[in-house]
């Protein structure tokens, strides 16, 4: 029997509905994404099946961190969860679940990587704990990368960037990668559609159920799973998040290529040259907008304007007056 780490189930639930393994078939009257169409990703829960503490009353210290990255552009990381002392059991109240947020997903990103890793911390001070707990609204915690760019951040950036970066020293309860796809069904291929993609510690066999709370059940559809860790991810044709979220996004997606993490092949100056350029021309259309509205001009009013819509990089977004 088939015995694999990613399970996933459609979106529509009802009661309960059967894990399958076969992430590379589309789920009933479900399609894969189109172009122009919202995506979203969340983590919608971790149980947490073991304890990793051995003193006597201690309990887990719970790291959860996501990356995502679509081809060659450079991931994004995502902090969700830094807490002390958590109990065994069912997780779900997160900073924030959001993983990625797309309102407007172009084709041509055929292929995302998402990476979900939970943690039981060592030897983490409580009090850095604390003070990202506290900033959990912060974007200095949704995107840790950012954090030694955000004013008034009030823990330790450096001992948080350091934690992140290298979780992977502490002790694992599931760090594991996916990879989703545009492609045709049946082709050996996990598909990037909407629906849930359950992923487990370890291995397990097929004949399980995910349950409407998302509390993955035995084969008897009644007897709740307990053998290993688990977390929930969904993807959604929806966008749930605010404008200033996705901006941040790609303000972290920026920071990542500048530090060399992209994949581009481009050198981190020339990334910032293009992104510059980008916000550059969007600041002369926003000018030319508002000279054209005025009624009337002056004499270096009129040479800007005449020198902004004579660009011809510019000209397919103007309008005359």
């Amino acid at each position: 029997m088939l015995k694999v780490k990613w399970w996933s189930a459609p979106t529509q639930i009802g009661e309960s509905v059967a894990l399958s393994g076969r992430l590379d078939q589309l789920f009933p009257r479900t399609a894969t994404f189109e172009n122009a169409q919202p995506l979203t990703i969340r983590v919608r829960g971790v149980m947490i099946g073991e304890e990793y503490d051995w003193v006597l009353g201690d309990k887990n210290d719970i790291m959860i961190v996501t990356t995502t990255q679509f081809g060659s552009e450079p991931p994004v990381q995502r902090l969700h969860v830094m807490q002390h002392n958590v109990k065994k059991g069912w997780q779900g109240d997160f900073f924030n679940d959001l993983v990625l947020a797309i309102r407007d997903f172009k084709i041509e990103n055929k292929i995302l990587k998402l990476r979900i890793q939970v943690y039981d911390m060592d030897g983490v001070e409580e009090g850095l704990v604390q003070a990202v707990s506290n900033a959990s609204g912060s974007v200095a915690v949704a995107f840790p990368h950012l954090a030694p760019y955000a004013a008034a951040v009030s823990f330790g950036v450096p001992a948080l960037l350091n934690l992140v970066d290298n979780l992977n020293e502490h002790d694992r309860i599931i760090d594991e990668r996916l990879t989703l796809e545009l492609e045709e069904p049946e082709r050996g291929h996990r598909l990037l559609q909407p629906g849930y993609f359950v992923c487990f510690k370890e291995p397990v066999e097929g004949g399980l159920f995910l349950r409407s709370d998302l509390r993955v059940l035995q084969t008897d559809r009644r007897t709740p799973f307990e053998d290993c860790s688990y977390a929930v991810l969904e993807v959604e044709r929806l966008f749930h998040a605010q404008k200033e979220w996705e901006i941040d996004q790609k303000a972290a997606k920026l920071i990542a290529e500048l530090n060399g993490k992209g994949q581009s092949g481009k050198a981190a100056l020339e990334f910032l040259r293009e992104t510059l350029d980008t916000y550059d021309k969007f600041r002369r259309l926003e000018r030319a907008r508002e000279l054209q509205a005025k009624k009337t001009l002056s004499g270096d009013e009129q040479k800007l304007l005449q020198e902004i819509t004579s660009d011809e990089a510019l000209v397919p977004f103007l309008t005359s007056k």
